[in-house]
């Protein structure tokens, strides 16, 4: 996702190395501006090519290096807060190609059906080769109201779909409680105030009863700021390493620091594909410190952290500057985390003859004396009846909160049971994502 409120870094870190400008093979850049200016067949102005140049340097870098100039760094800025012109769509740019990470929910993309993994050719009949992302940004975003036409390569079907340009409204954080007391959180994407808003939804839930459980949702979470998913984590941690960044000459541990804003109580951690970035180092930390119970499928595996850096003139660069590791020490780079428990993306009717396989739904069953009356039907499986996973998420927590497996070491949680409500993050680390 595109970097929240606080995007400029102050410093990076000293590298060690040879840094020194060099001169003597900038003529060669100086001698090609000279040749194309003079006699390039079409009038061509300074900043166009001064821009092509700064362009041609980070794409050559990875996917996720990029230029953008004054009006893309604005809409950048604009992206950033949560609401902006377009489809809806979380593209993954690399070795020429775009692909679908995944589709906002309730964006056009979404309701005409675009799914993670999709490559998208070509805009408006425009190709996307080898293009930068800020310029695919300019492509795909627009003016409410306006169409655009997508061409769409899926398995070995190509296809057309045109959208409608809307409003798009990311909502990063949301949280309904489940059957037995256990919190269902779903976390869309991480901004500066997502774990604020994490530990809001948690304490407004145990207001309403005490929790037993948590079904943490990271599905189609494309990343966001890593402060904010090492703060989101700090949460239910109460000790251990959260992630470690790696740079060239430069490393630093994040840790979690004292309480847990659930006090042990067992967490099912859901992911997919479409889980990527900061979601995945939340994923990692929790799996890998034992706290919480993945189940799903195989995440994205994008390992690299992006700096924005404003420039002097107007615009700004986000480069590549450090790769994670998870409290293993593993990097998730084009590999992704395994769920412990693998589930497919199935729906319960597929499943539908083991649930009614029971006494009371055989025709002419005797009726039961003295039964004790069934408690009221909760919303546990109208919401399942739609997502085999969660489904399978709410017997797991059940189980695991029947057998106790998870059961973290003594915490300092202040009495109330939680976690000192995070300030915004002032950091400067940012991981990123794209969103159109």
């Amino acid at each position: 996702m595109p970097p929240e409120d606080d995007i400029t870094l102050t410093s990076l870190p000293a590298e060690k190395g040879d840094n020194h400008i060099p001169f003597e093979e900038l003529t060669n850049f100086v001698d090609i501006f000279d040749v194309i200016k003079r006699y390039y067949v079409e009038p061509i102005d300074n900043g166009t090519l001064i821009e092509n140049a700064i362009r041609g340097m980070l794409v050559r870098l990875d996917p996720h290096s990029t230029y953008m100039n004054e009006r893309e760094y604005h809409d950048f800025i604009e992206e950033s807060e949560g609401v902006y012109a377009g489809v809806g769509v979380i593209l993954d740019v690399k070795d020429g190609s775009v692909r679908v990470i995944t589709a906002v929910a309730d964006s056009p993309a979404a309701k005409a059906g675009i799914k993670t993994g999709d490559i998208i050719s070509q805009v408006d009949g425009q190709s996307l080769n080898d293009m930068s992302s800020s310029e695919i940004n300019q492509i795909f975003n627009g003016e409410e109201g306006t169409d655009v036409t997508l061409t769409i390569q899926r398995d070995e079907t190509l296809f057309k779909i045109k959208l409608t340009r809307e409003i798009i409204y990311v909502t990063s954080v949301s949280s309904s409680l489940l059957n037995d007391n256990f919190a269902y959180l779903r976390i869309t994407q991480f901004q500066e105030d997502t774990a604020i808003n994490v530990a809001k939804e948690i304490e407004s839930l145990q207001v309403k009863s005490p929790l037993n459980g948590l079904i943490l949702d990271l599905r189609n979470n494309g990343g966001g700021l890593l402060d904010s998913a090492v703060e989101t984590a700090d949460l239910f941690l109460d000790h251990g390493n959260i992630v470690s960044i790696r740079g060239r000459d430069y490393e630093e541990k994040f840790d979690a620091e004292a309480g847990d804003l659930l006090n042990g109580k067992p967490i099912v951690v859901l992911i997919n594909e479409g889980t990527a970035s900061a979601s995945e180092v939340l994923a990692a930390a929790l799996q890998e410190n034992n706290r919480a119970l993945s189940i799903g499928q195989n995440t994205f595996g994008k390992g690299s952290v992006q700096t924005v850096k404003t420039l002097y003139h107007g615009g700004a660069i986000k480069l590549t500057t450090y790769r994670y590791y998870t409290p293993s020490g593993q990097s998730i780079q084009a590999t992704g985390i395994t769920p412990q428990i693998p589930i497919g993306s199935l729906k319960l009717q597929t499943q539908k003859k083991n649930i009614d396989d029971k006494e009371s739904n055989l025709p002419r069953h005797l009726e039961a004396s003295n039964a004790i009356a069934p408690s009221p039907k909760s919303n546990t499986e109208s919401l399942a009846m739609q997502d085999f996973a969660l489904y399978e998420a709410i017997n797991i927590l059940t189980a695991m909160q029947l057998m106790n497996k998870l059961t973290p070491a003594a915490t300092t949680t202040p009495e109330n049971g939680s976690k000192p409500k995070p300030e915004p993050s002032a950091g400067t680390i940012k991981t990123q994502k794209n969103y159109w």
